[in-house]
């Protein structure tokens, strides 16, 4: 059940270091995994490229289009209801855009991913641990090991010459870590030089633990863009990169009389007018989307 906080913080765009250190529980649970797309590509050189669709509202494509071949990640599904098009999720819906982009982390369902102030995305260990279903992937118990083993070092590492060994030693470690930043600012002068290289020691260890354990994060990260790409839930998220914009897909009555800023909008982020493509109804582009994913994977 999400908490009273998660409901403030769904939408709020917040830094990293709140992402870091945002940890309740006394496990490995409430950690947040950076999506970087330069630290998977260094794990994965092999970049798993395909045709995505990304809802959005006609406000949004401007910013959209500063975006295209970077690398910031969006979120972008292969399966997806009308109603949910129409919506949308995090924005408000009513434009859907067809585009071809590296895949960072591929899910069957909703991952519940944020975005940090520098765009970078982040998927809570909890999504991690049930992407499978019910209970840890197989070797994920390592996984948890190995995450409990940094936290330990970290808060060894940098709050030791602040609070003292016996502190350190005597305090449940994910304490410390999420009252890190604290610490730190109490501690002595320079508390954010020293908060930064926390995190830079946070990104170095999260990349070396699932490079290690790269086979169950494999599977955990690519299951699905490997196999069916259709889901039972109302949509499925996927992360991605480097995207390329292939085609606007939108209703006539979008852009009628009423809505000119919208049309302009779509006319400025993608003025060919190859790029827009009108519908009937949401229904039809559901329908056009899964017989593009489909195709795409060699089924008819």
């Amino acid at each position: 059940m999400k908490t009273f906080k998660g409901y403030l913080t769904e939408f709020v765009i917040q830094s990293t270091s709140d992402y870091v250190f945002d940890t309740l529980s006394s496990n490995t649970s409430d950690l947040k995994i950076p999506i970087s797309g330069p630290m998977f590509k260094r794990i994965w050189p092999d970049t798993i490229r395909a045709t995505v669709f990304h809802t959005t509202s006609a406000g949004n494509l401007v910013g959209l289009k500063k975006l295209e071949g970077g690398k910031k990640s969006i979120s972008a599904f292969f399966s997806m209801m009308a109603q949910q098009m129409e919506g949308g999720i995090a924005t408000d819906g009513g434009v859907v855009v067809e585009m071809e982009a590296d895949i960072l982390v591929s899910a069957k369902d909703d991952i519940m991913s944020a975005v940090d102030k520098a765009g970078r995305r982040w998927v809570e260990m909890s999504w991690f641990e049930n992407a499978q279903g019910r209970g840890n992937p197989a070797g994920f118990d390592k996984v948890e090991k190995d995450l409990n083993t940094l936290i330990k070092d970290l808060v060894k590492k940098h709050l030791t010459p602040i609070l003292g060994k016996n502190v350190v030693a005597r305090e449940h470690e994910y304490e410390l870590w999420s009252n890190m930043k604290d610490h730190l600012k109490a501690g002595r002068e320079g508390g954010g030089k020293r908060l930064s290289l926390v995190i830079k020691d946070y990104f170095d260890g999260i990349e070396k633990v699932i490079k290690k354990n790269k086979k169950v994060f494999e599977t955990i990260f690519y299951g699905y863009v490997k196999s069916k790409r259709q889901t039972d839930n109302a949509w499925d998220e996927q992360i991605v990169n480097n995207f390329k914009v292939k085609k606007i897909h939108h209703l006539q009555n979008l852009f009628d009389d009423d809505n000119k800023e919208d049309l302009e909008d779509l006319s400025t982020a993608y003025p060919k007018p190859a790029m827009s493509k009108v519908w009937d109804s949401y229904m039809d582009i559901e329908i056009y989307t899964r017989q593009v994913v489909a195709k795409e994977i060699g089924k008819k």
